[in-house]
C-alpha cells in the first residue's frame, strides 16, 4: 500500500491530545506536544520530498544523457518542421482557392442570377480551418477539393500534428519508460536504491516524474518551433481563441504522452527483462493504435446492420416510378378534360407539344410565340397549367414524403451504427485524443455540421430575399418568371464564426475524461505490480 505521509503515531496521539485539551494539567503542554508531533511530520514530509527529488533528477538525467533522448529530439524537431512547411503551403494553396471560388460565386449571383438557378449556386463554399497548418481538417465536398490536392496521402496517412502526437510520441514514450524498471534490476543498481530504506512509492513517483519530464522536452520543443512558425507566417492569423485551443490541445497532448509513458512503466514492472518488456510495450501499442480503432466500425456494422444503398436506391425507383404512373393517369384526366372544354384551341396546343415548346422545330416555337400572344390561347395555357400541378399535386406530395421517410430511415440507422462504432472506438486511447484534438481545433465532423448549420441559415436568408425580388418582379411585369434574371447584388453575405470555444469544450471533456482514466489505471496497476516486484 501507499506510504502514508501522516505516520500512525501522530493518528494515536490525537486522542490524547484532545484529552490534554480538556485537562487543566496538561492545558500547558499540550502544545508543546502538538508542535513536536508536527514538526517531525514535517521532517518526514521535507524527507521524502527530497528523495523523491533526488529520485527524478537522476531518471531525467539518465534519459536526458540517453542516445534515444537525442534521436526524439532530433525527430520530433525535423517532422514538425517538415510537417508546419507543408500544411502551411496547402493552407495558402486553399486559401486562394476559396477567395477564388467566394468571387466567382459574387460575380455569379450579382449579374446572372436566376431564382431557378439558386438552387445549384447558393451553396457557400467551406473556408479553410485556422488550424489547417497544424492538422488536416475534413473536405465538405469532394467537387470542392483544390486541383493543387496532393494524391500521396491516399497511399500514406497525413503528417500533421496528430500523426507526431499518437505515433511518434507514442512511441517514443513507450522507449523511455520501457526498462525503466527492468533495465535497472538487470544492472542491480534497483536492489541497492530499495536498500536505502527509499520507499516503493518514491522510486516509481520519481520514475514518472522524472521519465515524463525528459519525454516532454522533445515535444515541447517542437512544438515551441511550429508556433514560432505560425507567428512569423503572415497568412496564418490566429485570435486569443485560437491560441488558447492550442494551448488545450498542448495540455491534452501531454495527457495522451503520459498515458503511454505510463502503459510503458506498468509493462516494465510485470516483467522480468527488457527485452520482454519492449515486446509487450509493442504489442499493446499495435493493439491500441491500430488494431481497436480500425475494427470497430466493423464491429460495429454487423451488431447494428442498415440496409444497403443499393436497396435503398431501388426502393426510392420503385417509389418513382408509381408516382410518376400516378401523375400521368391524372394528367390524362385533365387532358380529356380540356379536350372537351377547348376543342381545337387545345388540340392546336397539342401539336406543339403541350408544354414542351422547346423541344418542338423552329416553326412550331414561331407559331406558340405567335399564338401566345393571343389573350384566350394563352389564358388556356395557364389555366391547363394550373389544373395539372393542382392534380398532380398529391402523387408528388405522397412521392416526397415516401422518399423522405425511407431516406431518412437510412439515415438515422446509419448514425446511429457510426455512434456506435464512435462509442467502441472510446476503447482505444487513440480514438479518444483525435477526437478531443479534432472537436477543439473545428478541424472534425462537429465542426463540419456547426459549418453546415450556419451555411444553412444563410441559404435561407438568401432565399427570401430571392422570393422577395421575384415577387416585386412578377409585380412590375407578369411575364417575369423563376428564370429571368433578378438583382442579388445587395443579398445578404455569408459571415463564418467559429463555434464557441465554451460549447467545444464541454463536448471534448467526457473523452479528455477517458484519457485521465487510463492515466490513473495504468499507474495503480504500475504500482501494484511494482509493490510485488522481485528486485533480485
Amino acid at each position: 500500500m501507499l506510504k502514508t505521509i501522516i505516520s500512525k503515531e501522530f493518528l494515536k496521539n490525537i486522542p490524547r491530545l484532545l484529552k490534554a485539551g480538556f485537562s487543566k494539567e496538561s492545558l500547558k503542554n499540550a502544545p508543546r506536544l502538538l508542535k513536536a508531533t508536527v514538526a517531525k511530520e514535517l521532517l518526514k514530509i521535507c524527507h521524502t520530498l527530497r528523495l523523491l527529488k533526488v529520485i527524478s533528477a537522476r531518471e531525467f538525467l539518465n534519459n536526458l544523457l540517453n542516445l534515444r533522448f537525442i534521436m526524439g529530439l532530433l525527430l520530433c524537431v525535423v517532422i514538425t518542421v517538415a510537417c508546419m512547411a507543408i500544411l502551411a503551403h496547402d493552407y495558402r494553396q486553399e486559401l486562394a482557392d476559396y477567395d477564388d471560388r467566394v468571387n466567382m460565386q459574387d460575380d455569379f449571383l450579382s449579374n446572372y442570377a436566376t431564382h431557378g438557378a439558386l438552387f445549384w449556386t447558393n451553396r457557400h463554399p467551406k473556408p479553410p480551418e485556422r488550424f489547417r497548418p497544424l492538422i488536416m481538417g475534413t473536405v465538405r465536398d469532394n467537387a470542392l477539393a483544390s486541383f493543387d490536392a496532393n494524391p500521396l496521402p491516399i497511399l500514406f496517412p497525413y503528417l500533421d500534428f496528430l500523426f507526431i502526437v499518437t505515433i511518434v510520441m507514442s512511441l517514443l514514450a513507450l522507449l523511455f519508460s520501457y526498462d525503466a524498471v527492468t533495465g535497472e534490476r538487470q544492472r542491480g543498481t534497483l536492489r541497492q536504491v530499495i536498500s536505502n530504506s527509499i520507499s516503493r512509492t518514491t522510486i516509481l513517483c520519481g520514475k514518472f516524474i522524472g521519465g515524463t519530464a525528459s519525454l516532454l522536452i522533445p515535444f515541447i520543443l517542437a512544438l515551441l518551433v511550429g508556433v514560432l512558425y505560425i507567428n512569423l507566417d503572415p497568412t496564418i492569423q490566429w485570435d486569443g481563441s485560437a491560441w488558447a485551443e492550442l494551448g488545450l490541445l498542448t495540455a491534452a497532448s501531454i495527457t495522451f504522452v503520459t498515458l503511454f509513458y505510463l502503459l510503458g512503466l506498468m509493462v516494465s514492472t510485470l516483467s522480468r527483462y527488457s527485452a520482454v518488456s519492449i515486446l509487450n510495450c509493442l504489442f499493446l501499442w499495435v493493439l491500441l493504435i491500430l488494431v481497436i480503432p480500425n475494427i470497430c466500425p466493423y464491429v460495429s456494422a454487423q451488431i447494428y446492420r442498415i440496409p444497403s444503398i443499393k436497396e435503398t436506391e431501388r426502393r426510392n425507383r420503385e417509389i418513382e416510378r408509381r408516382s410518376l404512373e400516378l401523375a400521368r393517369k391524372l394528367q390524362t384526366e385533365v387532358i380529356k378534360e380540356f379536350r372537351s372544354k377547348y376543342g381545337k384551341l387545345f388540340a392546336e396546343w397539342e401539336s406543339m407539344k403541350l408544354a414542351g415548346v422547346g423541344d418542338a422545330g423552329p416553326e412550331h416555337r414561331k407559331a406558340a410565340q405567335q399564338r401566345a400572344a393571343d389573350p384566350e390561347f394563352r389564358a388556356m395555357i395557364d389555366a391547363f397549367r394550373e389544373e395539372s400541378s393542382r392534380a398532380t399535386r398529391p402523387a408528388f406530395r405522397a412521392r416526397g414524403k415516401e422518399e423522405k421517410i425511407l431516406w431518412g430511415d437510412l439515415e438515422r440507422k446509419a448514425a446511429q451504427q457510426t455512434k456506435l462504432a464512435r462509442y467502441l472506438a472510446c476503447i482505444s486511447p487513440l480514438a479518444d485524443f483525435v477526437y478531443v484534438a479534432r472537436d477543439l481545433t473545428g478541424t472534425g465532423l462537429r465542426a463540419l455540421k456547426h459549418f453546415e448549420r450556419v451555411d444553412g441559415e444563410y441559404r435561407g436568408r438568401v432565399w427570401k430575399y430571392a422570393d422577395k425580388k421575384l415577387e416585386e418582379g412578377r409585380e412590375k411585369n407578369p411575364a417575369f418568371n423563376r428564370e429571368s434574371f433578378i438583382d442579388l447584388s445587395n443579398r445578404p453575405r455569408f459571415a463564418f464564426k467559429e463555434e464557441a470555444l465554451r460549447d467545444k469544450l464541454g463536448a471534448v471533456l467526457p473523452y479528455w475524461g477517458i484519457l485521465v482514466a487510463f492515466n490513473v489505471v495504468f499507474f495503480v496497476a504500475a504500482f501494484a505490480g511494482f509493490m510485488r516486484y522481485d528486485v533480485r
